[in-house]
């Protein structure tokens, strides 16, 4: 069976390579740019753009199964560039795969954390992507496999590890309302699992479904807190209120509007970091035999490892 992985020099999308690999698959990778650092040997890399319908031609021939992993991930940027990538992107797809005729699109999204007051580019986008290919499945019988992970972490995590790391290193940052918010753990070798049962799993067609470890007594406190700990030796000491981290974060989006200044934390990323919703991952255990096998603190010591052997601490 041959797979198309968009976004293969992500996180998400690499990972899921290598795996392809090891289980024998073909793989074709599509990238944005050329890779050194990321890239297996026996992977089929393809450049192109999913902004450009034109380049995704020569990635679908021959292919099966479609991952769709490419994504412009941030919380906070010039909405048109999120449009372009994260909607548009994801009907060029669609597109060059009805032509290529392919079984199944396996379309990597995200668990909705916010409330619908925030305005997030990238929390947008990607809700207007599924609710395209929701039509797309219902309309056309399109092919599609919604896949819902939550906060992905583990070894080479840029997202939910490395940049909180460097965060607390340069002591940018506190907890919020105490750190009482809902760290939603998806460790990153049980994500990959859960993508590979999608491939041959019968009756998934048009389903959504959320994936995480399985367990929402882990905090944002803690798992902050463990982060400090292995990084500094002591636990994170300053705390702010929802509201006023709220307050911070608009302000930050006001200098990145007008200095271009990254901001260290958003509004968006506040409302993530307060999340008190829980997940069930009852349906990926019935639909996908899903079963998450590393646990949080089985991760936290690859974690801790990776880190270690990498220089970070």
């Amino acid at each position: 069976m041959r797979c198309l992985v968009t976004g293969a020099g992500g996180y998400i999308g690499s990972s899921l390579v290598k795996r392809l690999v090891k289980e024998n698959f073909d793989i074709v990778g599509l990238i944005h740019k050329s890779l050194s650092d990321i890239s297996v040997p026996s992977v089929n890399y393809i450049e192109g753009d999913i902004t450009d319908i034109h380049s995704l031609k020569k990635a679908l021939n021959d292919i099966d199964i479609v991952f769709h992993c490419a994504a412009l991930v941030k919380d906070f940027g010039p909405e048109e560039q999120f449009y372009n990538v994260n909607f548009n992107g994801t009907k060029n797809i669609v597109s060059a795969c009805k032509y290529a005729e392919i079984k199944r699109f396996i379309y990597i999204s995200r668990i909705k954390q916010e409330d619908n007051k925030i305005k997030n580019p990238y929390a947008k986008t990607k809700a207007m992507a599924e609710d395209f290919l929701i039509d797309e499945y219902k309309n056309e019988r399109f092919p599609v496999i919604i896949i819902r992970p939550g906060n992905v972490y583990g070894p080479r995590a840029n997202t939910w590890v490395l940049k909180p790391l460097k965060s607390i290193q340069k002591n940018r940052i506190a907890l919020v309302d105490g750190g009482d918010g809902i760290f939603l753990h998806t460790y990153i070798e049980n994500l990959i699992d859960a993508l590979i049962s999608s491939i041959k799993k019968p009756g998934i067609i048009g389903e959504t479904i959320e994936i995480t470890d399985g367990d929402n007594s882990i905090t944002w406190g803690r798992y902050l807190n463990d982060l400090s700990i292995i990084s500094r030796g002591f636990t994170i000491k300053k705390n702010f209120s929802k509201n006023f981290a709220l307050k911070i974060g608009k302000f930050m989006l006001i200098l990145n509007k007008i200095f271009k200044i990254d901001p260290w934390v958003t509004p968006a990323a506040v409302n993530i970091l307060t999340n008190k919703k829980q997940i069930s991952i009852e349906k990926a255990k019935n639909l996908l035999s899903y079963s998450p096998k590393i646990n949080y603190d089985e991760g936290m010591v690859e974690v801790n490892n990776w880190l270690k052997n990498e220089g970070f601490i």
